[in-house]
């Protein structure tokens, strides 16, 4: 990247990411100048990766927003977050076999964003060992991030299906009834764990959506439980 391409002030900025984190300033700029670092530019609503095109790079977005979504089977977008200016994304292109990227990210805005291509990425981790700490502990904080996303859906999941069961339920045998089975086995058909099945029950019980003694259940809002 030739440096007139980003400002004094942009080029401080990426010296400063965590990427750079206890390494030698000329370092730095020897890494930013290399030619396998490019400076580019977005108009709002062009595409920056999509799943049949994409840089296999890792991306930091220097200045502007981008939507990440994921492409459905009907070709239907589904928006999953935004990205920020001083965001970096694109880890998923980045030492794989993959053919194709795993979502669309599209500027909201006009952008200016710095890609490091694989094989310069891969120099640096190979060469520079605090480099290589940096992109570890990067790629840490990723998983978590994606640990908590799944634990989130998981849940949501869980709930919606003991909803589901108790909506069944409440058609089948009226508005209030007797658990068949123990909460043992109701968390074990539900698919979750005993103690996620007694959180969601208790929240719909604090909410006034059911009551309970025993396995005894009484349904006091069906309305409510139908827009759980």
């Amino acid at each position: 990247m030739k440096l007139n391409e980003v400002t004094k002030n942009q080029l401080k900025e990426i010296c400063e990411t965590f990427l750079f984190e206890n390494m030698e300033h000329k370092t730095v700029q020897s890494i930013l100048q290399d030619e396998r670092v490019l400076c580019r530019q977005y108009g709002k609503g062009e595409t920056v990766f999509k799943p049949e095109q994409y840089s296999r790079s890792l991306a930091y977005i220097l200045k502007g927003t981008a939507t990440i979504s994921m492409l459905m089977a009907d070709r239907d977008e589904f928006p999953m977050r935004r990205i920020e200016e001083g965001s970096f994304f694109g880890v998923a292109a980045l030492f794989n076999e993959e053919t194709r990227y795993v979502t669309e990210i599209r500027a909201v805005k006009n952008m200016k964003i710095i890609f490091f291509k694989e094989e310069m990425v891969e120099q640096c981790i190979r060469e520079n060992a605090e480099f290589a700490m940096n992109y570890v502990r990067f790629l840490g904080s990723r998983i978590r991030f994606l640990n908590r996303k799944i634990s989130l859906l998981a849940n949501s999941s869980s709930e919606n299906s003991l909803i589901g069961y108790l909506a069944n339920a409440a058609s089948r045998f009226g508005e209030t009834f007797r658990l068949d089975v123990s909460y043992t086995q109701l968390a074990r058909n539900l698919n979750m764990g005993r103690s996620s099945l007694y959180r969601a029950l208790d929240d719909l019980e604090s909410r006034g959506i059911i009551s309970r003694d025993g396995r005894n259940i009484m349904l006091l809002n069906q309305e409510a439980l139908k827009n759980s």
